[in-house]
């Protein structure tokens, strides 16, 4: 397999990331330019998100055939306020002990007027059919992280800004230990990103008194576009703007459209938190967007890639050997 690898690839601390050949597909998706997330149930089961609807879809995967078939459409629980709503869905997790699948959503203004819609604060937890592996319609209850980050003193004077001007923003979930992890795009102070830590139990009973909040260097201007669960750690993909852009624009505003995609390996330990850059992603099919880990061994991933803006998601597999000192 390490043989057929294609020689396009990234170097970063330590680590690699390679482009594996082999043509992956996502068939039948609604809205399937905007593909913004995938978690995996079982060895078959998949659910998908995408940030255009107010809907998740359950999906069937064949890892032989590198195929992903769209399933039921399950609606989302948003709040009815009379306009065109979206659940502005960007990540997705699978938490087995609680029987359940976790989406979030961006908790963001819209992109395009700036506009607060209740709708992208939510949380939802998603039951699955035991028996069957599939997401149940019947069941979903939603949580906000919303009024603990309206309070948080790093955050909440970037509660309901425009992602332009450093505002709030949700973009990568991941699920481990049986808490959930939030990435967040924005704000980036002074070079370094954030994840929030939480749990579900408590924030689903409109608790926040355990939630943590923790920092990653990243260098200025980038932001969290994924997180994935490692077995003693997470993978974590950033996006980050021309140098040229990045220069231009003052501390306290995102620096424009991501061109370049970057994986880190990040450990949380204690009040301080251990990260290294593995290397950037060659070949993207667009704005990569979602992350599925296939498999980990040796300190080393199969990864497949999902990309906003790319016709099913473009997904693409790359092999990612870790640093060695993580």
């Amino acid at each position: 397999m390490v043989a057929l690898l294609l020689n396009a690839c990234a170097d970063g601390g330590g680590g690699k990331v390679v482009v594996v050949p082999g043509a992956w597909t996502f068939g039948g998706f609604r809205e399937d330019r905007d593909l913004s997330g995938v978690a995996a149930w079982d060895e078959k089961h998949v659910l998908v998100v995408t940030d255009e609807t107010v809907t998740v879809q359950g999906g069937i995967m064949d890892r032989a055939a590198r195929t992903v078939t769209a399933g039921v459409e399950i609606p989302l629980p948003v709040p009815v306020t009379g306009e065109k709503v979206e659940a502005d869905a960007e990540g997705v997790a699978v938490l087995r002990e609680d029987g359940a699948y976790y989406v979030t959503g961006s908790h963001g203004l819209g992109k395009k007027k700036a506009d607060f819609q209740p709708s992208r604060c939510q949380v939802y937890r998603i039951p699955v059919d035991a028996a069957t592996g599939e997401p149940r319609a019947q069941g979903i209850t939603v949580a906000s992280l919303l009024p603990w980050v309206e309070k948080h003193p790093d955050l909440a004077a970037h509660v309901k800004q425009p992602l332009q001007l450093n505002g709030f923003n949700i973009e990568g979930l991941a699920a481990q230990a049986g808490r959930l992890w939030f990435g967040l795009r924005a704000p980036n102070l002074n070079g370094v990103a954030f994840v929030i830590e939480a749990d579900p139990a408590e924030l689903f009973a409109g608790k926040t008194e355990g939630m943590k909040l923790h920092r990653i260097p990243v260098g200025q201007g980038a932001g969290i576009r994924e997180i994935a669960a490692l077995r003693d750690g997470f993978l974590v993909l950033t996006g980050n703007a021309s140098a040229e852009a990045t220069k231009k624009q003052p501390v306290t505003m995102a620096p424009g459209e991501d061109q370049k995609f970057v994986l880190w390996f990040w450990r949380p330990s204690g009040p301080g938190s251990y990260s290294e850059r593995i290397g950037e992603i060659p070949e993207p099919s667009a704005k990569a967007e979602g992350l599925l880990i296939l498999g980990e061994e040796s300190g080393r991933l199969d990864v497949l890639v999902l990309f906003d803006s790319a016709a099913g998601g473009g997904p693409k597999q790359y092999r990612v050997t870790l640093p060695k000192g993580r």
